[in-house]
């Protein structure tokens, strides 16, 4: 089957390499001298060449696909470790079987300036400038598993290697819903050809019953065949290219497509074995467009011909209670003992207490005490004892260790933070370290806010040996505040942070726009202000605030969260979710805005999703909404007798699925009679899709719809508050199914009859309202239709102030907290996190902006999506596009209960195109 319709203990982190530098391997070939010197030459000169070698490193994104984003579940990644049972086909939830470090393995990512930086549970569905990854062909967060410590041997001359490592990764795809891990990879290569081997296993699911999860049966698989390109092995490694382009995936299910620039595969055997995880079309070209982002991605293998002994921090505080570590590599394979550093005057360093210190075969680790050194530079050299018999180790190409002890960090001490070349887009920041402050910092954490809520993942520094650092900030929103704060580190210590603030400038104007037909705002757009305003009106004009329904702001099922924009939202080309490119929270006179605590304030990209406690909204959390609304200034009131009307100028836009579909308002016009019945009615636009044709993406033709209908309005009040007609109004236009195959099974035909069960929220928008939602896809999101959802579609109050000082109090929220997702410290024990880890984001600091949850910003259900589609039957998961998810609202989600029922979906047969998606 093929699910493509689409802890392991946690060792201390390692410092993280340098801008622009690899991680440094402690490893290598050993020199001839240094193997003569033990006695290690072989007799026979044929197999003088072949080398012992520990310590190989090996670095692999594996393809774009390991850390694309998903049609479900936010986001593909890797993993460090084996990755437990799940006990059934559903997202991850938190992080208790994610992680970035597991022994030998960890997963790294690269920053805004390219520095490869440790994974985190809230930047995995992350790109290197901080946004969501999406499924289009190179977007991806680039997450590589790097496996060190890899033992063997090579021949540099013959271009032959056999290395292995002790290390498992796991590849998960749909956020959990499938995952695969593979240990004991192996690399043999002859004359620069070869094979990368590994033991694979993981856990298998049935489309036909959802209930099954089974582990699978381990079996040796191969990664990756290195053939069409031979590797060229030197003294410090080797970039490895497996084959892929032209390459025949074997008996598949699904067939392959052999067309284009991208088609291949991956070896057979790997392939095979995917048809057993529900991944096997992900790992060859199918047809889909995911096809791009299948090839697989060169390999780094990494080695040093010198003999190390490296510190994991050259620079550390005086007294540092946990001591000095050092890594010992390529010391020559017979080279075993106990490691001793001797200072220039024969005394030696003393081991830190209940560590221990051994190298083994020429590798090894130990810690050792500082807390009796002062502050400056320290040299040692490296022996190697065993018993009373002490042997010394001749290092390269630098004999001596030297290690730098410096004051601690200041405690009120903070660094100095210049911000420059900012655009609308991104900034370049430079870090100084005051003289005076202790220290210099071994680096820094940089963390980026918006509203008191982190945006994106915390960025690491390295700096130089006074302190300073740079790095770029990018991906962020367009004429906006942020508030940028900078904490230091050295070694594990944690400085005092600094924090300042930092404006973008204004987007640029392209010069060219994707739509050939753009509709034309009846306002330009106006960037949005430097900082979010306060909900208040213009001092000027009729002032109109709406947010339509609870759902209309609500978690969705994909996509992250139903949400509102400002001004007329172009032409994305097809149903997708949106990027932070096409979004805006202000538009003329329109603004959305949103609490933020009590007050209101202006949306933003980053907060678009987010409710006034700073977590994700979500279909799981009863009653958890934005509470986000359309705010119109500048509105031109005429009385007549008793009559009221309101003309404003402007336009917003309604997104359902993160932007799968959306739709337009333009010009709403409030009407009321001297009875208090009254209308607002508005210029209707947008794009409509099909439910039987996924690849269906058309403007739909503009006409006047009626938002609301109202009773019981007070025209002669300055201040009108009132609830548009919903409760107990039935819906008799003409749209009667959205043409789904299997009928009232499959979604909803029409409104659901009254009962005592759902009269409470029994109701229906306007008819002509519910008949243009039929070509927008949300037909059923706007009455009761027996859905999971109905409780959230009854309208909300609206308010019109005929006096321009009015502003909006924000109300009760009675919303459940969100869960609590911890993270193990990967030590295991209490102290900070090294300077380029991510350290925990202060107590008071609200869940990261974009880090993806497990539907994609919204929290599933407990028991979450379980199914599983074959390829083969005309669905993959991948296809979860607007026209499946646009039965949303109906009974089907009665039948599933909470839960997003894919199986549900993918029984019904609904017919899409399976080559749209890969």
């Amino acid at each position: 089957m093929t699910l493509e319709s689409h802890e392991t203990g946690r060792p201390r982190p390692r410092r993280m390499p340098a801008p622009g530098i690899g991680t440094r391997i402690l490893a290598g070939l050993g020199i001839t001298g240094l193997l003569a010197g033990f006695g290690l030459m072989a007799a026979d000169p044929a197999e003088a060449a072949s080398t012992p070698i520990a310590g190989v490193d090996l670095s692999w994104t594996l393809n774009d696909e390991a850390g694309g984003g998903a049609y479900f579940g936010g986001c593909n990644f890797l993993s460090a470790g084996a990755s437990g049972d799940n006990g059934k086909s559903a997202v991850w939830t938190d992080d208790s079987l994610y992680s970035a470090s597991a022994g030998n393995v960890t997963i790294t990512k690269p920053d805004a300036a390219g520095n490869q930086v440790p994974a985190t549970w809230e930047s995995r569905c992350l790109d290197a400038g901080g946004s969501q990854v999406g499924t289009d062909a190179g977007s991806t967060s680039a997450n590589q598993v790097n496996l060190a410590d890899g033992t063997g041997s090579v021949d540099l001359e013959a271009g032959s290697a056999s290395i292995s490592w002790d290390g498992a990764f796991t590849v998960v795809f749909y956020g959990g819903m499938t995952y695969w891990s593979v240990d004991e990879l192996t690399l043999e290569l002859e004359n620069g050809k070869g094979t990368l081997t590994g033991t694979a296993g993981g856990f298998g699911a049935d489309m036909d019953n959802p209930s099954t999860w089974q582990p699978l049966t381990e079996r040796t698989v191969t990664l990756a065949t290195i053939d069409a390109t031979p590797a060229d092995l030197t003294a410090s490694g080797a970039t490895l290219t497996p084959d892929y382009r032209g390459v025949e995936a074997g008996n598949v299910g699904t067939p392959q497509t052999r067309e284009g620039d991208d088609w291949g595969s991956w070896p057979q055997d790997f392939v095979a074995f995917h048809e057993a995880t529900g991944q096997s079309s992900y790992w060859y070209s199918s047809g889909g467009r995911a096809d791009p982002k299948k090839v697989a991605a060169p390999l780094t293998l990494s080695f040093d011909t010198s003999a190390s002994a490296t510190p994991v921090y050259e620079r550390l505080p005086r007294d540092f209670p946990e001591g000095a570590e050092l890594r010992f590599a390529n010391l020559g394979v017979d080279v075993s003992g106990e490691p001793v550093l001797r200072a220039a005057d024969g005394g030696e360093l003393a081991r830190l207490g209940g560590t221990p210190a051994q190298i083994t075969a020429g590798a090894g680790v130990g810690t050792w005490d500082v807390s009796g050194l002062a502050e400056g530079v320290h040299e040692f050299t490296l022996a190697v004892r065993n018993g009373t018999a002490e042997t010394p180790i001749e290092l390269s190409p630098d004999p001596a260790i030297r290690l730098a002890i410096v004051e601690p960090l200041g405690p009120t001490a903070s660094p100095g933070i210049a911000v420059s070349d900012v655009d609308a887009s991104s900034f370049t920041t430079t870090l100084t370290w005051p003289a005076a402050g202790g220290g210099p910092p071994t680096g820094y954490q940089v963390q980026l806010t918006h509203g008191g809520v982190a945006v994106g993942a915390a960025l690491q520094v390295p700096a130089d040996a006074t302190g300073q650092g740079s790095t770029i900030v990018s991906g962020l929103t367009a004429s906006t505040e942020y508030a940028i704060t900078v904490t230091p580190y050295l070694a594990t210590q944690a400085g005092t942070p600094a924090t300042q603030q930092v404006s973008t400038g204004a987007q640029p104007q392209p010069t060219t726009t994707p739509n050939p037909e753009p509709p034309t705002p009846t306002t330009p757009p106006t960037a949005e202000p430097t900082a979010p305003t306060d909900g208040g009106a213009s001092a000027e004009g009729a002032t109109f605030y709406w947010g339509l329904n609870t759902e209309a702001t609500s978690g969705a099922f994909f996509g992250g969260c139903n949400f509102l924009a400002a001004g007329t939202a172009g032409d994305t080309g097809s149903s997708r979710v949106w990027n932070a490119g096409e979004y805006r929270s202000a538009d003329g006179n329109v603004t959305i805005i949103k609490p933020n605590g009590n007050d209101f304030q202006q949306a933003s990209w980053g907060t678009k999703c987010v409710d006034r406690t700073g977590a994700n909204v979500s279909t799981s959390r009863l009653g958890s909404h934005t509470e986000s609304q359309v705010r119109i200034t500048g509105g031109e009131a005429t009385r007549s007798g008793s009559e009221l009307t309101v003309q404003w100028r402007g336009s917003f836009t309604v997104a359902f699925y993160g932007g799968l579909t959306y739709w337009t308002a333009t010009d709403p016009i409030l009407k009321v009679g001297g009875d208090g019945r009254g209308t607002i009615t508005a210029t209707a636009s947008g794009y409509g899709a099909s439910m039987t044709d996924a690849s269906k993406w058309v403007r739909l033709s503009e006409r006047t719809i009626t938002l609301a209908n109202l009773t019981g309005v007070d025209a002669s009040a300055d201040v009108i508050t009132t609830t548009p007609d919903y409760l107990g109004v039935s819906y008799s236009g003409s749209g009667q199914s959205q043409g789904v195959v299997g009928g009232d099974e499959g979604t909803a035909s029409g409104q659901a009859p009254q009962t005592a069960l759902n009269s409470s929220y029994w109701g229906s928008f306007p008819s002509d309202f519910v008949d243009f939602q039929k070509e927008t896809g949300q037909f059923s999101y706007w009455f009761t239709s027996n859905g999971a959802r109905d409780a959230y579609k009854p309208t909300i109050p609206l308010t019109v102030s005929l006096a321009g000082d009015y502003t909006p109090t924000a109300g009760a929220y009675n919303a459940p907290a969100a869960p609590t997702l911890t993270q193990s410290n990967p030590s295991g024990g209490t102290r900070v996190p090294n300077p380029v880890a991510p350290a925990p984001a202060p107590a008071t600091t609200a869940p990261a902006v974009g880090a993806a949850t497990s539907s994609g910003g919204a929290t599933p259900s407990e028991t979450g999506p379980v199914a599983v589609a074959n390829e083969a039957s005309g669905l993959r998961i991948g296809e979860i596009s607007a026209p499946m998810v646009l039965g949303g609202g109906a009974g089907m989600l009665a039948v599933a209960g909470l839960n997003w029922s894919i199986s549900l979906l993918v029984r019904r047969r609904l017919g899409l195109d399976p080559h749209l998606f890969g």
